[in-house]
């Protein structure tokens, strides 16, 4: 499991407690690194969990080193930019043209719910979306290559 724009890891450690092997997690924040680490100790997940502070918008080049990357690619990736910077798309490409995301992976991205995601980011395609109040989820999924 990936969290990008990961806050306080609640989704990560959603996904920890649900039974995914590991998460890596993902902020530019130092508070909110400092926050994630506190998270993870207190739900006792420190073993399953890799915390990176980094800024997104500069490259995703960092998730292809092999202590940031799950074999074989992420099998759920979640994207929650701030919405002001309307990033979700940006990240979603970039994300499309490195191997982080494994066939038939999905991700999940977060905006504004009056925002519009495409249907078709290569190499992922549209299958749902979600409006809770002001906030909108697009589920993708990387088709195989």
């Amino acid at each position: 499991m990936l969290d990008l724009f990961a806050g306080t890891g609640a989704l990560g450690l959603e996904a920890l407690s649900r039974g995914a092997e590991s998460a890596v997690f993902v902020d530019k924040g130092r508070s909110a690194v400092g926050l994630i680490g506190k998270n993870i100790q207190l739900c006792g997940f420190w073993e399953k969990s890799v915390v990176l502070q980094r800024d997104l918008t500069r490259s995703l080049s960092f998730l292809q080193q092999p202590h940031a990357t799950a074999a074989g690619g992420f099998s759920l990736v979640f994207i929650d930019p701030p919405y002001k910077t309307m990033l979700a798309e940006t990240i979603i490409l970039e994300l499309g043209k490195r191997e982080i995301v494994s066939p038939g992976g999905l991700l999940v991205a977060e905006s504004r719910s009056s925002g519009q995601l495409p249907a078709e980011i290569s190499p992922f395609s549209l299958v749902d979306k979600r409006v809770y109040g002001e906030a909108g989820f697009w589920f993708y999924r990387k088709m195989n290559s």
